[in-house]
């Protein structure tokens, strides 16, 4: 990315605990490959081509079945819009550095060229795989004496899991646990949103996430992280490992980025 600073973990761990210690909005987000899909639409892929993509056809499949994993559907012009206008206000970008492939990083720099979106800041996604293990301190210092709102389908999970691990230990406070799990939702979403006082928001909600993160930093003046596969560790207490991050990346690379 061109005049991009690029974060490792601690660096990453850093700005966010800045933002929370002065009181000052921060979105923290990754760009995938759903999400680059959803705004490569009519721009770096015509309806035919991206519909005919896999990411499409398991996007769509997915809702239809019930999954709902990737919580968005193609072709969607008003989600891609929304998405685009969100990562044009983020502050921390995260996506695949690494990976370099139409697939991964490269179809990302791809479309932010398309849109003339040139962040200040961005990092390896995968590091939100990883972050509260590689950067153990800096992650519960982020939580400790916090009000946190977590919005996730798992919400509920994560925070029966942070309270019986660390809870005592950290004297945070979970607000409360907002489920979503596709595009849809997020009017019901937003209005939830507002009814909760807090330091801190934890988002997973994959492309989704994008859109909320802006809209807690821009509308509420908090810091809104998307931690992705990473809420799921709030409550396992492992890693959340896949072919990406075994096999191509590396776990052992990943956690001393």
């Amino acid at each position: 990315m061109k005049d991009a600073q690029l974060l490792n973990s601690e660096m990453l761990m850093d700005k966010i605990l800045f933002a929370l210690n002065n009181k000052k909005p921060l979105s923290v987000i990754s760009v995938g490959a759903t999400e680059s899909f959803v705004m490569a639409q009519y721009t770096i892929f015509s309806e035919e081509e991206f519909m005919n993509h896999p990411e499409a056809r398991v996007a769509n499949k997915g809702i239809k079945a019930g999954l709902k994993h990737r919580g968005v559907r193609f072709p969607n012009i008003t989600l891609r819009d929304e998405v685009v206008d969100a990562v044009r206000k983020a502050d921390i970008i995260g996506y695949n550095t690494i990976v370099k492939t139409m697939d991964a990083g490269l179809l990302t720099e791809k479309v932010f060229e398309a849109y003339d979106i040139n962040p200040h800041y961005i990092f390896e996604a995968n590091l939100r795989r990883v972050f509260m293990f590689s950067q153990k301190e800096k992650f519960e210092e982020m939580l400790r004496n916090k009000n946190i709102l977590l919005i996730s389908s798992i919400a509920d999970k994560a925070r029966t899991g942070l309270n019986n691990r660390l809870k005592d230990k950290l004297k945070f406070n979970i607000v409360g646990t907002i489920s979503i799990y596709e595009y849809e939702d997020i009017p019901r979403v937003k209005d939830e949103i507002s009814k909760y006082n807090f330091d801190l928001a934890l988002i997973a909600a994959g492309t989704n996430a994008i859109i909320i993160a802006a809209h807690i930093a821009g509308e509420y003046g908090k810091v809104a992280v998307d931690i992705g596969s990473g809420m799921k560790s709030l409550y396992t207490d492992k890693i959340v490992k896949d072919r990406w991050l075994k096999s191509i990346i590396g776990l052992d690379n990943i956690m001393k980025m």
